[in-house]
């Protein structure tokens, strides 16, 4: 009797056992979060004004800081198309100032990767779209964006990779981005423009941050 009792609850045991193996690996568990997926929202940059070193026109791409402009480790200033007119701006890599100082190159891709998106659907985006679904850094061949209007009706996105970091080696692995231009403004003092970044600092191609 004690006998068949003690094999029933070692069979029991056992059924207990599988069922919650299963479960720990089932769908109904929460999916792994990508920890090289780092997002910084709704950053704010000024047009490059002079003196060029107390304008907070760059940005630090890999760390989602805005710097001044004469900053050495900034990825990228934001400067306007035709000097001081005030017209239209674009980001410009950081190593192409040479006042006060350079910073590190950044390349982009040709185009925008999307012309007009939500703020839901940039947070959806998976991946940068490409050939082979590998980036390198031949994907990226330009020195800066499109340009942006002062008043901005449309909500780009635009993918870079930070050579320059991943040449000095300032970051181990290649660190691919995406950014989104979520608005423009005029103030008193100069143009104004709201993005979010997200960058992969493992170096996949991979970008869903929910």
């Amino acid at each position: 009797m004690i006998k068949n009792l003690f094999n029933l609850l070692l069979i029991a045991a056992a059924i207990i056992y599988i069922g919650c193996s299963d479960d720990e690996e089932g769908v109904n568990n929460p999916p792994v979060n990508d920890t090289s997926l780092a997002i910084y929202n709704n950053l704010v940059i000024s047009e490059r004004t002079i003196p060029f070193d107390s304008a907070f026109s760059a940005v630090d791409l890999n760390l989602g800081t805005i710097l001044l402009d004469g900053s050495s480790i900034k990825d990228a200033n934001l400067v306007d198309l035709i000097a001081f007119n005030d017209s239209s701006f674009f980001f410009r890599s950081g190593d192409l100032s040479d006042i006060p100082v350079p910073g590190y190159q950044t390349r982009f891709l040709k185009i925008a990767l999307y012309s007009n998106l939500t703020q839901s659907q940039f947070d959806t985006i998976k991946v940068i779209p490409d050939s082979d679904t590998t980036l390198t850094e031949n994907d990226f061949t330009l020195d800066s964006t499109e340009g942006f209007r002062t008043i901005q009706l449309t909500k780009p996105v635009y993918g870079f990779y930070l050579k320059g970091k991943y040449d000095t080696h300032v970051t181990p692995y290649r660190v691919f981005g995406l950014l989104y231009v979520d608005s423009t403004w005029n103030t008193p003092t100069g143009f104004r423009l709201k993005f979010d970044v997200k960058v992969n600092k493992a170096g996949n191609n991979s970008f869903k941050s929910q």
